[in-house]
């Protein structure tokens, strides 16, 4: 009787101790641009995923959602020949849980011929 007790106790203990993996849900997002620009992003299985986005106007907001669990990286980078630099709509952000982490309201860095590029990198905060 008393092995069993011990041995309740024990498996007791190690299931107590054991986490329960959270996600959230993150948002990668880009407006403001109207001209065809590539996109690389970390997707959902932590593999790096690149689209070509065709916008046709202003208004149009590329978006993909993801659910990544806590302490998973995230990645965003752009590169667009379409200068933003007037341009009040720009946004370049990766939104964890319906809050901004990580956003970009202008290029990082402009690597000639007008071709930019914006990277945005972090961690799914636990």
């Amino acid at each position: 009787m008393k092995n069993i007790i011990i041995i309740l106790i024990l498996v007791l203990g190690i299931v107590s101790c054991t986490k329960q993996v959270e996600t959230k849900q993150v948002k990668y997002m880009v407006t403001g641009l109207s001209d065809p620009y590539q996109v690389v992003m970390i997707d959902a299985e932590g593999a790096s995923a690149t689209q070509s986005v065709s916008p046709g106007a202003f208004d149009y907001e590329w978006n993909k959602k993801y659910e990544i669990e806590n302490g998973e990286p995230v990645y965003l980078y752009i590169k667009f020949k379409e200068d933003i630099k007037d341009s009040p709509k720009f946004n370049v952000g990766i939104i964890i849980d319906g809050k901004y982490n990580y956003q970009r309201k202008g290029w990082d860095k402009n690597t000639g011929d007008s071709i930019y590029e914006v990277k945005i990198s972090g961690v799914v905060p636990y």
